[in-house]
């Protein structure tokens, strides 16, 4: 049994303030290597997943006590992945499962009852790699699914686009995966947090390599890769960070929030429009030793999970 410690964070009528409280405590069975949230038909759920079984529990989230409730789902994702993201494609909810050894990718559709259903198979273990990618992301531009992916140790960089195809073969969905971006960029970078501007894609980053905080920018043609808008920006401690999260306010208003583990401290940020920096709204201490930490939003209402 572990215990949690969930947070909201709410905007207040001082600008440049954001007020941080402490709702709940909410028990899980078990720790989980990976976790996640989606929207599953207007229902937000919490997914859980377990590395060594291969077993996945799923959530409700709630808005008031007990703001978590258990729900049952018959997920069959397999043993072994490192990370576990969502995505929607063809108004379906779907998870990207990615294990770095292999560089396997399955796409997995969703039911609305929590099942998952036959997956897409995707690697390369020749140039432009899947394997050993320390970032992947599922994102949209302009209408067009893609996973984003980065290596750390050496510096390689891609981007896939996920698009439909008029039938499949065998059981697997009908989705097709291409590269159409592969870079190089200097190896270091970690910590991303990825928002959006009006339905413009950015990320910040920071590198730990060569110290550097930057973000960036997709473009609009995902063949072009990203381009720099700010560089060496001040983060604080942004050597010393050890976990970084956007979230959204208001109508749409990017945010991230950063946590160190040693003393628990956060703080919540909101992004320049100009993104060549940030207001740092609250600086707050959370639980310390959190591992993990989910943001999520229910109705106008912000939510911070730590686990």
């Amino acid at each position: 049994m572990m215990t949690a410690t969930l947070y909201t964070m709410t905007p207040t009528q001082q600008a440049g303030v954001m007020e941080w409280s402490e709702v709940g405590q909410p028990a899980f069975s078990q720790s989980y290597d990976a976790l996640t949230t989606y929207d599953n038909y207007g229902t937000m759920i919490l997914v859980g997943y377990h590395k060594s079984s291969g077993n996945c529990d799923t959530f409700e989230l709630l808005e008031a006590e007990p703001w978590i409730k258990q729900v049952p789902n018959t997920f069959e994702l397999g043993k072994g992945w490192d990370s576990v993201q969502p995505f929607y494609m063809m108004n379906k909810p779907h998870l990207l499962a990615y294990q770095a050894k292999n560089g396997h990718m399955y796409f997995f559709p969703l039911t609305k009852d929590l099942k998952s259903e036959d997956p897409l198979h995707f690697y390369h273990t020749r140039y432009p790699y899947t394997t050993n990618l320390s970032e992947v992301k599922c994102a949209v531009d302009l209408g067009q699914n893609f996973v984003f992916g980065y290596n750390n140790t050496d510096g390689a960089v891609n981007t896939w686009t996920i698009s439909a195809t008029a039938k499949s073969g065998g059981k697997s969905p009908p989705l097709v995966v291409e590269n159409v971006w592969a870079h190089q960029w200097a190896k270091g970078w970690t910590r991303f947090a990825f928002f959006t501007w009006g339905k413009e894609n950015f990320f910040l980053k920071t590198n730990t390599w060569k110290p550097n905080v930057n973000i960036d920018h997709f473009s609009d043609d995902l063949s072009e890769g990203t381009n720099e808008v700010g560089s060496h920006l001040h983060l604080k401690d942004d050597q010393e960070l050890d976990i970084v999260h956007p979230f959204m306010v208001g109508p749409g208003d990017p945010y991230f929030m950063t946590y160190m583990v040693s003393n628990g401290e956060v703080t919540l940020n909101r992004v320049h429009g100009d993104c060549m920096g940030w207001t740092t709204e609250a600086t707050v201490t959370a639980a310390t030793g959190v591992s993990q930490i989910i943001p999520y939003r229910l109705g106008d209402q912000n939510y911070a999970l730590f686990m």
